[in-house]
C-alpha cells in the first residue's frame, strides 16, 4: 500500500477522515476514503500501489469494462446500456470536436472507437489491459497499451474521450498534462465520472457502487473537475448528466448494501436521483464534462 501525503488538485497536506468502503468484488476489504480540507477533492487514502497490487482488484470476471462477455445479469444489463449509450456519447464529441480525430484514452474493448470508425472518424486508443485490447480486435480497432502512448503524435487529435477512467489513473497529473500535449489548439476533453453528491450517493454511504474501492483512486464532484482542468489549462465548456448510470449504480449498490439483488429498490432510487438531479442542477449519479483546451 501506499499513501498520499498531498492532494493531487491543490497540494494540501491536509486531509480528514470520510468513511471506509468495501471491495465488493471480492472478499470485503475495506479502504479508506479522505477528504482534502482545502478544495475538497476525496481519495482513496492509502491505495494499492501501482503495478501488479493495484493490477490485482481488476482480475475480477464480474468487471465488465474489460470483457464482452453476456453472462449474468450484470453483464446484460451493462452491454445493454452501453449499446444504447454509444450513440448519445458520439452525438456530444461530433457536437464539440472542430474535426474528426477522435482519441479514447482508457478504450476497454473498443465499443466507442468502433462506433466512431464507422462513422468516418481517425480513430486511436489506448487501454491497460491485454485482455480488452484482445476483444477490440475483434472489433477491428488496434489499442495501443500505455507504454506506447508517446507514439501518438502531439496536437493531432480534436477530440479525446475519458468514459470512467479519471477516477483510475494513478499518475493523474501526468496523464492529464499528456492528454492536453496531444490535442489540438481549442481541442475538446470529455470526462465521463461518477458523482457522489448525487443522491444515490447520499442514501448508500459507504456502500455506493460508484465509489468501486480501491479501484477509484479518486471521487470527484463538480467544483474538483472545473479545479483540475484550471489547473491544467483547460475550461469547463459543459457538464451533462447520465441518466442510465443511476439506476445501474442503485442496482449495485443494492446488493452491496442487502447481500441481494433488489431490483424495485434500485429503480426508485434511480428515479429519485435523477428527478433530484435533473435540468440545471447537473446531479445526477454519473456527469460528463465537456472541457477546452486553452
Amino acid at each position: 500500500m501506499e499513501h498520499l501525503s498531498n492532494c493531487p488538485i491543490c497540494g494540501s497536506n491536509r486531509f480528514k477522515p470520510v468513511f471506509k468502503a468495501p471491495y465488493f468484488r471480492g472478499s470485503k476489504e475495506y479502504f479508506q476514503i479522505v477528504e482534502c480540507i482545502d478544495c475538497t477533492l476525496r481519495i482513496t487514502n492509502p491505495r494499492p500501489k501501482e503495478g501488479a497490487e493495484l493490477n490485482a482488484y481488476y482480475e475480477t470476471e464480474d468487471y465488465v469494462s474489460h470483457t464482452d462477455e453476456n453472462k449474468g445479469l450484470v453483464n446484460k444489463l451493462y452491454l445493454l446500456v452501453r449499446a444504447r449509450a454509444l450513440k448519445a456519447k458520439f452525438s456530444l464529441v461530433s457536437r464539440h470536436a472542430a474535426g474528426k480525430s477522435l482519441c479514447d484514452y482508457g478504450a476497454g474493448t473498443g465499443a466507442f472507437l468502433a462506433y466512431a470508425k464507422n462513422k468516418g472518424w481517425d480513430t486511436i486508443g489506448v487501454e491497460p489491459s491485454e485482455v480488452a485490447r484482445q476483444q477490440a480486435l475483434k472489433k477491428g480497432v488496434v489499442l495501443k497499451a500505455p507504454e506506447q502512448r508517446q507514439e501518438i503524435e502531439p496536437e493531432s487529435v480534436d477530440a479525446i474521450t475519458m468514459w470512467h477512467v479519471l477516477e483510475h489513473l494513478p499518475q493523474l497529473n501526468d496523464d492529464i498534462k499528456f492528454l492536453k500535449s496531444i490535442l489540438k489548439n481549442r481541442g475538446k476533453l470529455i470526462i465521463a465520472v461518477p458523482n457522489h453528491e448525487s443522491k444515490d450517493a447520499a442514501y448508500y454511504g459507504e456502500n455506493w457502487a460508484a465509489y468501486d474501492m480501491p479501484l477509484h483512486l479518486y471521487h470527484f464532484k463538480k467544483s474538483n473537475i472545473a479545479q483540475l482542468g484550471e489547473k491544467h489549462g483547460f475550461a469547463l465548456k459543459e457538464i451533462k448528466n447520465m441518466p442510465f448510470d443511476s439506476f445501474y449504480v442503485s442496482m449495485l449498490s443494492e446488493k452491496i448494501k442487502k447481500g441481494k439483488n433488489n431490483f424495485l429498490g434500485a429503480f426508485w432510487r434511480g428515479l429519485i436521483t435523477n428527478l433530484a438531479g435533473m435540468g440545471r442542477k447537473k446531479n445526477m449519479s454519473s456527469l460528463i464534462y465537456v472541457l477546452e483546451k486553452r
